[in-house]
């Protein structure tokens, strides 16, 4: 039986989408490949996007934007690493495969080797991301981590930083995260916001490495840098919105501080890490993966992942 791929969903007012018919491309450039979309996560990197706090180059209301943690079939390849019928996780380049078929650079997916449904599988673009923080961090050692924002990317992030050698491990976050957590290597979890859990803490609680992963405004960041120990480290993991920040670079100055930004590049390198991860560790998508919706309730899943709750923690269409 044949899939209809002939359609794609286009934000018109704050989450608000429309679905709407178009011919699904046929052909890819040199170096691309044309996929079935099959499954892709809600990035909180898509969510001012869908409210309507951002607009993606060309102009608001494209079909397919926002989405780009993805899964899916290639249908057609002008790729030499992929051919038709390849499974395939990663990037959809141009964050619109919010359609029945999207056209992404090659070199920014692999082809799937994990186990799982196709919604489980989008887990590994997000560990892809990770992986590119880590890789810059090198082997912790036991230095100290703390981790601003205890989201789906915070419990992540202290698998992995564990994994890593990774010393003691404390989780800030205004909601409750005790259940989101339990099981996972925190050490201490902070129920607080960041500006409080930065203003009181002692000298000698203060992380050898932040890793602020909120993103999206700046106070997150400059909680970060006011909370980081003496001659440590702050990773500012979550996406900028704005052109300019404006942090507290003189007390960061005199701590000796140093700050870590990042994007990832290399992309294949990054999926193919993390699948190597997560055919180690089967048992965190699931975890990880807590709310799946049809693609038809597309407006319901950017709505849950505005509004983050305990208990919630990826949230992914699938069709």
């Amino acid at each position: 039986m044949s899939v209809d791929t002939s359609w794609a969903y286009r934000v018109t007012a704050p989450f608000s989408f429309e679905r709407v018919a178009e011919e699904p491309p046929a052909t890819a450039a040199p170096g691309e490949i044309v996929v079935r979309l099959t499954a892709g996560a809600v990035c909180g990197s898509d969510l001012p996007f869908a409210r309507g706090a951002m607009v993606p180059a060309g102009g608001a209301g494209q079909p397919g934007r926002p989405m780009h943690e993805v899964v899916g079939e290639v249908v057609t390849s002008a790729h030499e690493d992929f051919v038709p019928g390849d499974r395939v996780v990663g990037w959809a380049s141009g964050w619109d495969a919010l359609r029945g078929v999207f056209v992404t650079a090659g070199d920014q997916v692999a082809r799937v080797r994990m186990a799982g449904s196709d919604a489980h599988v989008t887990v590994a673009q997000s560990v892809a991301c990770l992986m590119t923080v880590f890789e810059r961090l090198g082997p912790l050692d036991g230095r100290s981590v703390g981790i601003v924002g205890v989201g789906p990317f915070g419990l992540m992030t202290s698998v992995l930083a564990r994994d890593r050698g990774a010393g003691r491990i404390t989780g800030v976050d205004p909601l409750d995260r005790r259940a989101d957590a339990e099981g996972l290597p925190f050490d201490t979890l902070v129920r607080a916001n960041s500006r409080t859990w930065a203003a009181d803490i002692a000298e000698e609680d203060r992380p050898d490495i932040v890793i602020e992963m909120v993103g999206h405004q700046t106070s997150t960041v400059a909680d970060a840098m006011n909370a980081v120990a003496t001659g440590g480290t702050v990773v500012t993991f979550g996406v900028p919105d704005d052109d300019w920040y404006s942090l507290p670079m003189r007390a960061f100055f005199r701590r000796n501080g140093t700050l870590v930004t990042g994007v990832t590049r290399e992309h294949r390198a990054m999926l193919e890490l993390a699948q190597d991860w997560l055919i180690e560790h089967p048992w965190f998508p699931a975890r990880m993966i807590t709310h799946e919706f049809p693609m038809e309730s597309v407006e319901d899943a950017f709505l849950t992942a505005m509004h983050p709750k305990p208990g919630q923690r990826k949230v992914v269409l699938a069709v």
